[in-house]
């Protein structure tokens, strides 16, 4: 004789609706946006501690300070003594040129004076030197010695034509340039340093 079967025992369901069971409430969490029926957690403040409207950015934020399209800084201006040495050698050679060149009585010094004016324009244009002395690879000392062989021909135009002829005009515009190539010389850097004294010979 079969038995019938056994029911579920006492107790069994418990009580509350049940998963899986008929008639039992499908729980869904509350959609905010996005497609219909996606399922989103609930959002909160991200983890780790709060950033301070004071606190620095991270290293490498933010945009470089450097600008490759910044202008140079302008370089440095001459110093007084290589400015002064240029406006004598230039005041030499100027008044050497209008010298040898200007009639007077009808006549140039050239006409007297021969190749020895050449000399002159020479000397007067060699007392430049210390300030193109970067540019002729020259060192100081070697630039001042150029210099001084400029004003040491000046000075013998001078001794052997222009002292002779002292009171002519064009004499005078002669002693000018004359003395300056001579001052422009003088007070030229470099004739104290010596071939000792120049840190990286080069030139000369």
């Amino acid at each position: 004789m079969t038995q019938p079967p056994q029911g579920p025992p006492p107790g069994y369901p418990p009580p509350g609706p049940q998963r899986g069971m008929p008639n039992a409430p499908t729980q869904h969490l509350p959609v905010q946006g996005g497609a219909p029926g996606a399922v989103r957690p609930s959002e909160g403040p991200p983890p780790g501690p709060p950033l301070s409207q004071h606190q620095a950015p991270p290293p490498g934020y933010g945009p470089s300070t450097q600008h490759h399209g910044q202008p140079t800084p302008p370089a440095a201006p001459r110093s007084r003594v290589s400015t002064a040495v240029a406006v004598l050698a230039l005041v030499s050679l100027a008044a050497t040129v209008i010298g040898l060149s200007v009639s007077e009585n009808s006549r140039t010094a050239w006409d007297s004076v021969n190749a020895w004016g050449a000399l002159a324009i020479l000397g007067a244009v060699l007392t430049f030197a210390p300030v193109v002395r970067s540019s002729l690879n020259l060192t100081a000392h070697r630039a001042w010695q150029v210099a001084a062989c400029g004003a040491a021909a000046l000075a013998l135009f001078w001794v052997l034509f222009v002292l002779p002829a002292a009171g002519s005009n064009t004499s005078l515009i002669l002693t000018i340039g004359a003395a300056a190539g001579i001052i422009a010389a003088w007070v030229a850097p470099g004739r104290d340093t010596g071939p000792a004294g120049s840190s990286t010979p080069s030139g000369w």
